[in-house]
């Protein structure tokens, strides 16, 4: 009995903390996706004028456009992760390459317990607009 009055509490603490970082974790999963999914709908903003003058560069206004549509569109597919808020913080075009770098936070369940509110994590991904398939044999 004593035992079980020792190590229920200990177990409690266990489960809050392991619950809180599956979120966590799951968190950054979904910033990471997130991130990977807007730069690759930003890479696919070619610029049609100067691509036909042989200069392969992305428009940035459609490139933002673009990344900013795909993590909208990401977010209203998962209803069940209304717990989570994700936001594109910096979209950086490069010529032919963007770089798209994704915020996202969620509130922890028994973190408040042990002075932890929520947590953030954040995501940076690159990607190149494809002008054509080069091989090397």
């Amino acid at each position: 009995m004593l035992a079980f009055v020792v190590l229920f509490p200990i177990f409690i603490v266990a489960l809050f903390i392991v619950t809180d970082l599956g979120r966590y974790l799951y968190l950054k999963n979904q910033v990471r996706i997130a991130a990977d999914s807007a730069a690759l709908a930003a890479a696919g903003a070619l610029d049609m004028k100067e691509a036909g003058q042989g200069n392969f560069v992305l428009n940035e206004t459609l490139a933002d456009t673009r990344a900013r549509r795909a993590l909208t569109e990401m977010s209203s597919q998962i209803s069940e992760d209304s717990w989570m808020q994700y936001r594109i913080s910096t979209i950086i075009v490069d010529g032919r390459e963007v770089t798209v770098i994704v915020e996202g936070t969620g509130p922890a369940i028994f973190g408040g317990y042990l002075g932890i509110d929520g947590f953030s994590a954040r995501s940076v991904a690159h990607a190149r607009a494809a002008v054509g398939v080069e091989s090397e044999w």
